[in-house]
């Protein structure tokens, strides 16, 4: 990717849309295009932060892993969304991993770019800190679902969640695979293709391998 492509993609991004050209260019100086196959990570739990990755191309999981092994997905990320940007304004390491579902593309964007703007540009700075915001407010929300919900709530809920990035769609595709979305969720894929055969058998959806379709909006949102 060229640096003018590189340019282009960082002015589109919502983060800078409002940027100075001489400020696209210093992010674009400082700025590292990565292009990787499926299965690769980005960056590992607890390594040293040095900025934070625009996803142009694919797909990649934010997760936490056990000493035995074990793996708690935290969230999936598509084309077009940001992820470790906590970095920025911290010394701390990463607090996940970042591993690549799909083959994928992304921009490096560096912390110490991202600082030299903050420095003059307040707006930035409140732009960053709405992302927080927002992310925050979705962690504890997820949080709460973990601990409050039983299973099958927390399956109607994320069904009619990805129902609404579809813009209320009652046809959509799944994101991933059902491990990925059982270990966001917090059971075993499972108990998630039980649940999924249950909601099927009582009318509420209709699966095909990752296509569903909501036949009953109200009925799922009330289903127990």
């Amino acid at each position: 990717m060229t640096k003018t492509q590189m340019a282009e993609r960082l002015s589109e991004f919502h983060l800078f849309s409002d940027l100075f050209p001489t400020q696209i260019d210093l992010l674009t100086n400082k700025t590292k295009f990565l292009d990787v196959s499926r299965d690769a990570i980005l960056f590992s739990q607890n390594k040293q932060a040095h900025g934070f990755y625009l996803l142009l191309k694919g797909q990649v999981k934010l997760g936490v892993a056990s000493l035995d092994g074990s793996e708690k997905v935290i969230r999936l990320i598509q084309s077009g969304q940001s992820f470790g940007e906590e970095s920025i304004f911290s010394d701390h390491t990463f607090s996940m991993y970042a591993y690549t579902v799909k083959d994928s593309q992304a921009l490096l964007i560096s912390k110490e770019a991202i600082l030299d703007i903050i420095d003059t540009d307040v707006k930035l700075a409140g732009r960053m800190l709405s992302v927080f915001s927002t992310r925050n407010y979705q962690l504890v929300k997820d949080i709460k679902s973990i601990c409050l919900q039983n299973s099958t709530k927390r399956i109607t809920d994320y069904l009619l969640q990805i129902s609404k990035t579809f813009r209320g769609s009652d046809c959509f595709r799944l994101p991933t695979n059902k491990t990925i979305i059982a270990s966001m969720l917090n059971i075993t894929p499972e108990t998630f293709s039980r649940v999924m055969q249950k909601l099927q058998n009582a009318g509420l959806i209709t699966v095909n391998g990752k296509d569903i379709v909501i036949n009953n909006i109200s009925g799922l949102h009330d289903f127990k």
